[in-house]
């Protein structure tokens, strides 16, 4: 996928920032009720209490307030293709164990992977949005995203898709099924995985191991 095609992702979010400042519809949430759910699905994945946690397609770092208000330890670096959102984030949250990256995890090297490398690699909706990008090329861009995650990790990866079972169905999203990718994770990730979709939102969370632990 080419990087105009890319921008055109940054420039959606960059617009919902321009539009609301702040808050979860900034980050194209429709209420907090429902950011904090998903935030909630994505940390069973296991302790994140002194642990080190990379939020790809960070946005403006909810995540980050969610674990603090969970009174953790923990190491947090947020990643996000919109230098907007990245300034935003370091504007709003000053902490030495939190650091912020306009950067494209697609694009690893082996410096970027020893600079991100973290115990859990986490992303809440990022895979949702694909835009005006037609569906087969999302996918093969949810998979390498998925792979270059796992690459990243030393424990896991956790990250939510909408469900394909939905009432009805918006142009720009993407419903993924869970079959096409069980069959995907298998075969190039890890046969360690868990996915739960038992809470009340049209999607599903999915979790996967390393394959030594």
């Amino acid at each position: 996928m080419n990087n105009r095609k890319i921008d055109t992702i940054k420039d959606y979010y960059d617009e919902k920032l321009s539009k609301y400042k702040s808050g979860p519809k900034a980050v194209n949430w429709r209420d907090k009720k429902s950011q904090l759910l998903r935030f909630k699905k994505i940390c069973e994945i296991g302790n994140f209490n002194n642990k080190k946690i990379l939020d790809v397609g960070s946005g403006l770092s909810h995540f980050y307030d969610y674990l603090k208000n969970k009174k953790l330890n923990f190491k947090y670096i947020g990643v996000d293709i919109s230098k907007n959102m990245i300034l935003e984030s370091t504007k709003r949250i000053k902490n030495r164990n939190a650091n912020f990256y306009c950067l494209n995890i697609l694009d690893l090297d082996d410096k970027l992977i020893y600079k991100l490398k973290s115990d859990y690699v986490i992303n809440s909706g990022l895979f949702t949005v694909k835009h005006k990008i037609n569906s087969d090329e999302w996918w093969k861009l949810i998979q390498k995203m998925i792979i270059n995650m796992n690459k990243l990790s030393k424990v896991g990866i956790s990250f939510n898709l909408m469900l394909p079972t939905v009432d009805y169905k918006e142009k720009h999203l993407h419903y993924q099924s869970i079959d096409k990718l069980l069959r995907f994770l298998r075969k190039k990730v890890s046969n360690k995985i868990i996915i739960k979709c038992d809470y009340p939102l049209w999607e599903y969370t999915c979790y996967i191991y390393k394959y030594n632990l």
